[in-house]
């Protein structure tokens, strides 16, 4: 199985900022961190100084190829997680104040770079590829769709909401998902981009909403996490669920549960018809204090792996702590989501480096991690 990265993703531990919600409700300041995917067995990892798009092999962590545009950056460089989907590879770039702001595609075998498609501010989200067309959302609320064909956007696009689209559009049944920082979830018609229904959550929105028997399940910065009906964006009033602080990515469903993180630093699984806690695991119970949990958590196996601020990938079964698997980095943040492509599991550090971990155990996979530390 492989997936691809839909939480936030750019620079490499740069302008890691405090995020605010003022009165006022506006969006807080973005935390950039890099973006990883995995596909096809490539591995591909936004890194190095200056940072492009590295392609690794998935077995042996070599480096099959790289990607930057042919563009003099003058600022700080924004990028997106790495989207792979028609043949090409699909990537947002960006340089502080909206310079040379865009989608590139590029060959994701050779890193040949295809064509270009200007957007008008940064893209921080993954893009999504569905049906033949290429959807991304920007920081300045636009919604786009691009025909890879005929390199331009479709007409009735881009849409346009009322704040920054930090998560990755969802695409499904000729509809498209958007979640915004304006609070609003949007539905929308995939082929024209016109707008079938919106609905005010009641918190701004950093990730894609989870679909599953026709119910959209989305997590939102006033903790809580909201479902409402596909069809129609009517709630589900009989699902109420509230963390003790902000609910970042998306939910995992898997055995019948769903599986939702906080900053609060805990694992919850719910029911996914009422919300009701089944069970919680506090990661702040291994790291001596409260930690921060960020990325979404990902199915291994029998386990829910998740992956905290302070650095630590856990393994948990039945909402009891399997393993702590180390690192090899300590005190470097883990921002982005884990992906699991076989038996193993990709990491990437806040740093910018790639671990690959064996799924049952946890032991590094021989070759990684990337780059190599100094003292290896």
């Amino acid at each position: 199985m492989t997936q691809r990265s839909r939480v936030l993703g750019a620079v490499i531990g740069l302008l890691l900022l405090a995020l605010f919600l003022s009165a006022c409700g506006s969006a807080p300041v973005a935390q950039n961190w890099p973006g990883l995917t995995v596909e096809g067995g490539t591995v591909y990892a936004i890194s190095g100084s200056p940072q492009q798009v590295y392609m690794l092999d998935a077995e042996t962590g070599a480096v099959k190829g790289t990607f930057a545009p042919q563009v003099e950056a003058k600022g700080v460089v924004y990028w997106s997680p790495v989207t792979v989907g028609g043949g090409l590879a699909f990537v947002g770039y960006a340089e502080e104040g909206g310079q040379s702001a865009g989608l590139f595609a590029f060959d994701p075998e050779t890193g040949q770079e295809q064509w270009y498609v200007p957007a008008g501010n940064l893209i921080l989200p993954a893009p999504t590829y569905a049906d033949g067309v290429v959807y991304f959302g920007d920081s300045g609320g636009h919604v786009y769709a691009v025909d890879p064909e005929t390199k331009n956007i479709k007409p009735g696009w881009p849409f346009e909401a009322k704040n920054a689209v930090w998560a990755s559009p969802l695409v499904a049944e000729g509809r498209v998902y958007v979640a915004a920082m304006d609070h609003h979830l949007y539905s929308l018609d995939a082929d024209s981009g016109e707008l079938i229904w919106e609905q005010n959550v009641g918190g701004a929105m950093a990730a894609s909403p989870l679909l599953e028997d026709g119910i959209l399940y989305v997590g939102a910065f006033d903790g809580k996490m909201h479902a409402f009906r596909a069809d129609t964006g009517e709630r589900v009033e009989a699902f109420d669920f509230q963390a003790e602080n902000w609910i970042w990515s998306e939910a995992l469903l898997a055995d019948g549960k769903l599986y939702v993180t906080s900053l609060d630093g805990r694992l919850y699984a719910l029911d996914p018809a009422s919300g009701q806690v089944l069970s919680s695991y506090d990661s702040g119970e291994i790291s001596g204090g409260k930690d921060s949990i960020r990325a979404a958590p990902v199915q291994a196996g029998e386990a829910i792996v998740v992956a905290t601020e302070s650095g630590r990938v856990i393994s948990v079964e039945n909402l009891q702590q399997r393993q702590i698997w180390p690192t090899g980095v300590a005190q470097s943040a883990i921002y982005t989501t884990p992906m699991v492509s076989g038996d193993k599991i990709y990491v990437i550090l806040v740093s910018g480096q790639v671990q690959a971990l064996e799924t049952g155990t946890g032991a590094s996979v021989p070759g990684w991690p990337f780059p190599q530390s100094e003292s290896q």
